[in-house]
């Protein structure tokens, strides 16, 4: 119509590491802008090297200073896989809610976080059904009191999602149980 303006999606990856996931899913869709957001330098020095999609922005800062600077209802989704657990764990509860509670002020009405995140036992054996079912209500019931709904849940990552360490973790699913979270502001 006339008049009207594209805008494209805006997707933000939080903790990006060296940027491969990124790239994968930057590739598939040209149309959104996606950035990536990782304090580690060498690990963006690393991803600019190699990626250089005219769609992609890389960021070398911590994820608790780039996601206030965006203004709220402007991002469309955010991405966040293998979190630090500084960003996930039971034991830090009070501090990440916090941060997402940001997360979910900067999302558009209807827009996505989606957490790709593990369990594993302290003594690294395996992880039994209920340990793993307690674990998944328990990170739900966290992102459903901060307003958020689960829009679904399925164990595992997205088969197309690949980095170092989801590698690394699918190659020991009994020890290191994954789970993938979508969540959406309503």
């Amino acid at each position: 119509m006339e008049g009207e303006s594209f805008s494209p999606r805006l997707v933000v990856e939080l903790g990006m590491g060296d940027g491969t996931l990124l790239e994968i899913l930057a590739q598939r869709n040209q149309n959104s802008m996606y950035i990536g957001i990782e304090v580690n330098l060498e690990q963006c020095i690393q991803a600019r090297s190699r990626i250089s999609l005219h769609n992609v922005i890389i960021t070398n800062s911590s994820i608790k200073d780039v996601v206030p600077m965006f203004l709220n209802e402007s991002v469309d989704e955010f991405i966040t896989a293998l979190p630090d657990p500084t960003f996930i764990d039971q034991k830090n509860e009070r501090q990440w809610k916090e941060f997402y509670e940001s997360v979910y002020c900067k999302l558009k009405k209807y827009g996505h976080l989606q957490i790709i995140t593990e369990l594993t036992d302290e003594l690294l054996q395996p992880i039994s059904d209920d340990n793993y079912s307690a674990w998944a209500d328990w990170l739900k019931s966290c992102f459903i009191s901060l307003g958020f709904s689960v829009a679904s849940e399925h164990e595992g990552a997205p088969s197309h999602y690949t980095s170092r360490c989801i590698e690394q973790f699918r190659g020991d699913p009994e020890r290191i149980r994954m789970i993938t979270l979508d969540l959406v502001r309503s």
